[in-house]
């Protein structure tokens, strides 16, 4: 075990690099071993916890991934943490949340140097063609006591925004499901992709929890930007052939096309565009 993966996450440390970072001021919470990061937020944005907060574990006992799928981690090594923050946005803006997290990831892993990230729409991170990253996000309605606002209207939420990363899956790589995506993590491409040593887990998570914060600061007015980004150059699937697995689990193939203003996805199949959102698709590339 790498003695920079083994070492226990500090909330104060993070608090810290945080507040410098962006001026927020964040209550974050480090559990040695809970059931999800996401249920105990949830949890605690239901009994009218004050917003923002932020809860990092070390161990997940039911990590939670999207459309209930489990979230698989192994302890102590990785990074799962979920920050809960106050939203006044629209239904189409929502849409977009899940790319502009994307681009935290993004720009997480490339300031550490890693090359050739993308991200598999709606809400995973792949490097060189493997995945490091998911993102899962939850939304809970916000109670006028929770945030530092003149006033709450209904289009207030909460919006719980799960990240799980993959810093160093060493003992885990080979021992999962041949049904899951091929999975990579930070230790393993520095150090025999790119030569590169790897910065400590801590460094890390503190820099993912920054960017996430500066994207939840930006995104009510700058959404369609982090949308841009994506299309421009982090789009995986674009010009691939794609499965779509539906809710009834019909399984259709075509190719994708992108992503429209919504962030919805845009399919080609059997000559015609469908647009699909990502309540009713998982998408594989093929």
């Amino acid at each position: 075990m790498r003695e920079t993966s083994g070492k226990k996450l500090q909330a104060e440390s993070i608090i810290a690099d945080v507040s410098a970072a962006s001026g927020a001021s964040i209550d974050v919470l480090v559990y040695d071993s809970i059931d999800s990061t996401n249920t105990w937020s949830l949890q605690q944005c239901k009994a009218g916890k004050a917003l923002p907060f932020a809860c990092f574990a070390e161990q997940q006992t039911s990590g939670k991934g999207r459309r209930g799928k489990q979230w698989l981690m192994q302890p102590h090594n990785n990074i799962a943490m979920s920050l809960s923050w106050p939203f006044a946005i629209s239904y189409q803006q929502m849409h977009l949340l899940p790319l502009a997290i994307s681009m935290a990831i993004v720009d997480t892993l490339e300031s550490i140097k890693l090359d050739d990230v993308q991200v598999k729409w709606p809400n995973d991170v792949y490097v060189r063609g493997r995945k490091i990253a998911g993102i899962l996000i939850e939304t809970q309605p916000v109670r006028k006591e929770q945030v530092d606002m003149i006033s709450v209207d209904s289009r207030h939420v909460a919006a719980v925004i799960g990240i799980g990363l993959n810093y160093d899956m060493s003992l885990l790589r080979h021992d999962v499901s041949s049904e899951l995506p091929e999975l990579t993590d930070i230790c393993y491409e520095l150090e025999s992709g790119q030569q590169r040593e790897p910065p400590e887990r801590s460094r890390v998570a503190s820099l993912l929890m920054q960017h996430v914060v500066q994207v939840c600061q930006c995104f009510q007015k700058d959404a369609e930007r982090y949308l841009e980004r994506f299309r421009a150059r982090y789009d995986f699937c674009i010009d691939k052939n794609v499965e779509i697995i539906l809710d009834n689990g019909e399984r259709r193939t075509g190719v994708a096309t992108g992503v429209n203003d919504n962030a919805e996805l845009l399919v080609m199949i059997d000559g015609k565009r469908h647009t699909l959102n990502s309540a009713v698709v998982s998408v594989k590339a093929l």
